[in-house]
């Protein structure tokens, strides 16, 4: 938001295209131009580029439902004041720097997250009920103990644990329990409980309107980006960056065009005071007891999505942060390869400013060692998942060879991790130092007339 506001100041600078020509080209430099709105100014080029980076890392993310519980007597200046601060720093912005730092990151999740939402959606349900579901939309929470509720029936006609509120009685009394599986809810309650499609939608706070506009003004951004290309003009670091995150915010909205998005309060669902919760499903795994040990494994399965399997639902007073519904294991070393595929894609477009004129030398050689290290480290984390999804296939009978490849990609990824993100840093950091020294014809701007017929 910090950067977003400063493009902004930035930006009122940005007058006309048509105003006087910037300082760093020189008179000898003004044959480049056609002499009417052919240049850009430094301002405009961060503004353009700042604006759509945090479309990409700030508004296309749709985060999980984070719970809070109301506290209550509350006063003003803690409720809209200390509380708003506090999602900031503890939810909003790590999610944040996941999406600036590892942008592919984001993307496996959404698409674990889509391809768990189809497999609850074969239940006769939406896949954005799965979303819904997914993300943390329901939520327990136990009656008080004078409530009166009626126990929901099931099509065995048996009573269940889940009930109904009957009576008066203060919201603010009702104790939050946990978050709630699609184990954990008989399908004959969620029919009864759950929203329509168009209720969960208009729960978010994003429209498809929203986003189209958002997927509309990245394109443009893209677009311009190849019309420079197709005219020889030059992109600064920035804009290759920028270019980037376009490129791969494009698959994020669509695994995430139908999860409802910034979704603050979940539907509650009851059961008595004196009702227990027992969750339904596998049980998590443990972490290993020693502590090289658990921080092998939890770089490891975090890096490919697997944390899931560690979590215990109940246990939890909201839904974890990057959570997608403990998906099978073939199917989650699947959702990961394209991701991971993506991810080297993401990285070789930097590789557009391999050969651009860089204000110093180690700028330029930290720029390309970075962009090896952003193919390279996905490209493991693609064998990887090649490797997992086979020996899923294969029941666990696999070769020797088969596990010696998954463990050498264990310990690359555990390596490389630290890598891939100083390298994401460098190339931030020096897409804004550049800045400082572009070539007069990178404030050419492009020609509009060639790609339109005219006479």
């Amino acid at each position: 938001m910090l950067i977003l506001i400063l493009a902004y100041y930035l930006g009122q600078s940005v007058h006309s295209e048509a105003g006087p020509i910037p300082a760093s080209i020189e008179p000898r430099d003004i044959s480049l131009c056609d002499g009417q709105n052919s240049w850009r100014t430094l301002p405009s080029i961060v503004w353009s580029c700042l604006s759509t980076i945090f479309l990409c890392t700030w508004v296309a993310v749709h985060p999980n439902v984070h719970f809070r519980p109301e506290k209550h007597g509350q006063r003003w200046l803690g409720k809209w004041l200390w509380d708003s601060l506090h999602e900031l720093v503890t939810y909003k912005l790590p999610l944040f720097l996941w999406a600036l730092l590892v942008p592919e990151y984001i993307l496996a999740w959404a698409v674990r997250q889509y391809v768990q939402a189809g497999v609850i959606g074969e239940n006769g349900w939406t896949r954005t009920h799965g979303h819904f579901m997914i993300m943390g939309g329901f939520h327990l929470f136990q009656l008080p103990a004078d409530a009166p509720s009626i126990p929901l029936p099931l099509k065995s006609s048996e009573s269940s644990s889940f009930v109904i509120p009957t009576g008066d009685h203060s919201r603010g009394d009702e104790v939050p329990v946990c978050p709630l599986k699609f184990e954990d809810v008989p399908v004959d309650i969620l029919k009864i409980i759950a929203p329509t499609e168009t209720e969960l939608k208009d729960r978010g706070k994003s429209d498809t309107l929203t986003k189209i506009i958002v997927m509309v003004q990245t394109l443009w951004f893209v677009v311009q980006c190849i019309a420079r290309g197709r005219q020889r003009l030059p992109l600064t670091e920035l804009e290759v960056v920028t270019l980037a995150y376009a490129t791969l915010n494009f698959f994020i909205y669509v695994f995430w065009w139908e999860k409802p998005q910034n979704v603050e309060c979940p539907i509650r669902v009851y059961k008595a005071s004196a009702a227990s919760h027992q969750e339904s499903g596998k049980e998590q795994d443990k972490w290993p007891k020693n502590w090289a040990g658990r921080l092998i494994t939890k770089v490891a399965v975090y890096t490919v999505g697997a944390q899931d399997h560690y979590v215990k639902i109940s246990e939890k007073h909201s839904i974890p942060m990057f959570w997608s519904g403990r998906p099978k294991d073939e199917a989650m070393a699947l959702a990961g390869l394209g991701p991971s595929v993506l991810g080297s894609a993401f990285g070789a477009i930097h590789c557009i400013a391999w050969l651009s004129e860089f204000p110093s030398r180690s700028e330029l050689v930290i720029w390309r060692i970075s962009c090896v290290a952003m193919i390279v480290v996905p490209c493991i984390v693609t064998l990887f998942c090649v490797v997992a999804a086979a020996d899923e296939r294969m029941g666990g009978n696999d070769p020797r060879w088969m596990l010696s490849i998954l463990i050498i990609c264990t310990g690359l990824i555990i390596v490389s991790a630290w890598l891939y993100i100083a390298s994401r840093i460098a190339t931030l950091v020096i897409a804004f130092t550049t800045l400082r020294s572009l070539p007069p014809v990178a404030y050419t701007t492009v020609d509009w007339t060639t790609f339109i017929p005219h006479i």
